[in-house]
């Protein structure tokens, strides 16, 4: 029965230091997971990568992780969601802040629009192209047969005299 109470108190031990160590690793980090998740849709602002705010590692070299601008970024995500704001108005603040250059992705709309249909346009018009070339190649005519040999005309009756009697000597 001793033995019981102490893996209990173990147990709660142990409960107890995850509970007391999460704000550490909170603050340590600056930037809760949920802002985490909505920085994936932004663009970091470094101009050092072309990852998204929530998954800027930088790899390489002696640094290795988000910059400082990916984690200021998503500090601010936090405030905003802080106030209670949706995930399209977080978007729509950096938008206004940082203009359109600050989606990850494309928006569903307007001028983004093409963006996301153009592929399907090239995929049909290249489906088409390919239709169209395997069809001339389908209805191509058979070749024709060798032309009969024609009835050889004066010139060529001299050249060949003329080639005999060169060839005779």
């Amino acid at each position: 029965m001793r033995a019981m109470t102490n893996a209990k108190r173990i147990a709660a031990a142990i409960a107890l230091l995850a509970l007391a160590a999460s704000p550490l690793v909170i603050a340590q980090v600056g930037y809760s997971q949920r802002a985490k998740e909505i920085g994936t849709h932004l663009k970091c602002q470094c101009r050092g990568c072309d990852m998204s705010a929530g998954l800027c590692a930088h790899p390489g070299g002696s640094f290795s992780g988000p910059c400082d601008t990916a984690k200021a970024m998503l500090r601010e995500v936090d405030q905003h969601l802080a106030k209670g704001e949706t995930e399209q108005q977080i978007i729509d603040a950096f938008v206004a802040e940082y203009g359109p250059g600050v989606y990850m992705e494309p928006p569903k709309k307007g001028f983004g629009l093409v963006a996301w249909l153009m592929p399907v346009v090239y995929s049909i018009v290249g489906f088409a192209i390919v239709i169209f070339i395997v069809r001339k190649w389908a209805v191509r005519p058979p070749s024709a047969a060798p032309a009969s040999p024609a009835a050889p005309s004066d010139a060529m009756e001299r050249a060949r005299a003329q080639a005999d009697r060169e060839t005779e000597d």
